[in-house]
């Protein structure tokens, strides 16, 4: 019994889930939306789950959050800054920052000064995300010359929504499991009322 409800009640959170993103791919939050690196800084990405930021500098500040385990990997955090955050960083003073990006590496030049910059002219494309806190030293920002704001944003560089086919196979898998089982153990029982009584 107990493992039917658990079936049950895991297709029904994978069609949730498929639904709720195929909608938003299509007319929400997980659309691309692009946002001048200003009005980011002053106003935030509001509800926005997949960004690209106009005008931004990945800076050369970085901070390292390092694997926890031997298949993991490293993190690699940087500011996200304006032309002129940027330009004030690279003239000795410390900045306030309220955008930072972050990716997964396994190259160990990536976790050494100078770290791995991306080449001029890349877009700072990505998805809102926060990494996990253990691989987070928000601590060593003083010693980057960078202040974090209170109110941080976090955006896994290079990465975007699941492909909508993913999605519609997670909804179509998820409705499978809700409904085949359920189906199948329906027409068990009315075979069984239907089965005429044997014989005393």
């Amino acid at each position: 019994m107990l493992l039917r409800y658990l079936v049950l009640f895991g297709g029904i959170v994978m069609m949730i889930t498929g639904c709720n993103s195929l909608i938003s791919q299509q007319f929400g939050t997980h659309q691309l939306r692009t946002v001048a690196i200003e009005d980011a800084v002053d106003k935030g990405l509001g509800d926005a789950d997949f960004v690209e930021l106009n005008g931004a500098v990945i800076g050369e500040a970085f901070i390292v959050g390092p694997a926890l385990r031997s298949t993991d990997e490293d993190y690699v955090l940087r500011p996200i800054l304006s032309p002129k955050q940027a330009a004030a960083w690279s003239a000795g003073e410390k900045v306030s920052v309220k955008l930072i990006g972050w990716t997964e590496t396994t190259d160990p030049a990536c976790v050494q000064a100078p770290g791995c910059l991306p080449p001029t002219g890349t877009p700072i494309r990505g998805l809102l995300s926060e990494p996990t806190w253990r691989k987070n030293p928000v601590e060593d920002w003083p010693g980057q010359r960078v202040e974090l704001s209170p109110d941080p944003l976090y955006i896994q560089l290079n990465e975007k929504p699941m492909a909508w086919y993913w999605n519609l196979a997670l909804l179509l898998g998820g409705l499978l499991l809700a409904i085949v089982p359920e189906s199948f153990r329906h027409r068990r029982k009315i075979a069984a009322l239907d089965k005429p009584a044997s014989n005393a």
